[in-house]
């Protein structure tokens, strides 16, 4: 598969998160480094691909603002599946039914222990039926357990459609109001789960990082384009910092 055609899959897969599978262009601008876009999104991707996407306008939900928006021509159902539901199947089909009751990866830095009841209800979370993130699960109530695995669910799914695995917090933050997140929640689900999220400070930026994408220092599935960008390293400096997190049960304090 090419780099521009990987790229408009990943576009695709982050408009159809957004439910109404639009986007405004600034928000898509502020990912598409992250993202590993072109940097003339429009000239390429909506050039070369008008089957994917069309350009049309989205209102600022707290302004009423209309902005210029990127939008989905269509669902693409193809795509409609997260990264942990074409995982059990090897390579097949993505199948609903296999993908029900999938549970997280987690990846606990050395020295990290959890208390028993905190164990036990990790057990109890990671049993609960796994919504896809390409489902509306807005239904749920959202101080319950399942919308958390939920919101957990779309931070995976958004962390690993970024090539490097991470993103600055404000990023997802920013997106994640466009997606109906309130920031408490979003704080809530990150910082509940260190052993699926880490959250790095380096260079007095707050990186949100998919654990499970590193093993000691190297980004496990390295895409090309790290390699141009950072020939000589694996993760742009992130992943020394993953065996170091003190055992004291929080991604961040001040996160």
């Amino acid at each position: 598969m090419s780099n521009k055609y990987n790229a408009t899959e990943r576009l695709a897969k982050l408009l159809m998160l957004a439910g109404v599978t639009k986007l405004p262009m600034h928000l898509i601008n502020r990912l598409k480094w992250d993202l590993g876009l072109p940097h003339n999104i429009v000239g390429t991707l909506l050039a070369d691909f008008p089957d994917y996407f069309e350009a049309c306008e989205v209102g600022d939900a707290v302004t009423g603002k209309v902005e210029i928006a990127l939008g989905l021509v269509c669902w693409r159902k193809e795509l409609a599946f997260s990264q942990l539901e074409r995982r059990p199947i090897m390579g097949c089909a993505p199948n609903a039914k296999l993908s029900k009751h999938i549970g997280f990866p987690m990846n606990f830095p050395k020295g990290f222990d959890l208390e028993k009841r905190v164990k036990d209800w990790v057990e109890e979370w990671q049993a609960l039926p796994y919504i896809s993130p390409y489902e509306n699960a807005t239904h749920l109530s959202p101080n319950s357990d399942q919308a958390e695995k939920w919101m957990v669910a779309m931070l995976h799914e958004v962390l690993w459609l970024m090539i490097s695995k991470k993103t600055e917090r404000e990023n997802l933050f920013v997106l994640g109001e466009y997606l109906g997140f309130e920031r408490s929640r979003l704080k809530k689900a990150v910082v509940h789960h260190p052993g699926i999220f880490y959250v790095s400070n380096k260079i007095r930026t707050q990186t949100v990082v998919l654990r499970e994408a590193y093993r000691k220092d190297f980004l496990i599935e390295k895409h090309p384009l790290m390699g141009m960008r950072f020939p000589s390293a694996d993760g742009g400096g992130i992943e020394e910092e993953l065996g170091e997190q003190s055992g004291n049960g929080s991604s961040d304090a001040a996160f």
